[in-house]
């Protein structure tokens, strides 16, 4: 009778073929959430980095309409800085008479599958004030704050 006991007792050690799959349908459901929120979380990191190097234009350019600036200076060389970047090919448009310009500097987004002719563009009213608009193909959950 001991005997029995000690066979039955070794064949349920361990963990059954239905056991061990729904670990692995665990394992997978949060693999396929994490890597979402991760993708997500790059996407958010390139437009922050895009507008960032958007706002290194800002300083120049207010210096330059404050000197009162030919239009020829209103250029990315013009204001000392690179033409482009990994993610963007700037322009850069000189204001108008009273120092307003809607599209004063825009990047043009490269390098980004998911972006593929998207832009980004910052515009400065009479006043100074600086806002961001985008394409409006660019979801806004990935958007800085600043141009929501």
């Amino acid at each position: 009778m001991s005997q029995n006991y000690d066979n039955a007792y070794m064949l349920q050690s361990g963990y059954t073929l239905i056991e061990l799959m729904v670990v692995v349908a665990i394992v997978g459901i949060l693999a396929t959430i994490a890597t979402t929120g991760y993708y997500m979380q790059i996407r958010q990191t390139q437009l922050s980095t895009i507008y960032q190097e958007l706002s290194n234009f800002r300083m120049p350019y207010q210096m330059l309409i404050n000197e009162g600036a030919t239009a020829a200076s209103f250029s990315a060389t013009g204001l000392n800085l690179s033409a482009q970047s990994k993610y963007c090919q700037f322009s850069v448009m000189p204001p108008s008479d009273n120092g307003s310009a809607p599209s004063a500097i825009t990047c043009h987004i490269q390098n980004l599958n998911y972006l593929q002719d998207e832009f980004m563009t910052l515009s400065v009213t009479a006043d100074g004030i600086w806002q961001c608009m985008t394409s409006p193909d660019i979801a806004e959950i990935y958007l800085p704050y600043a141009c929501k």
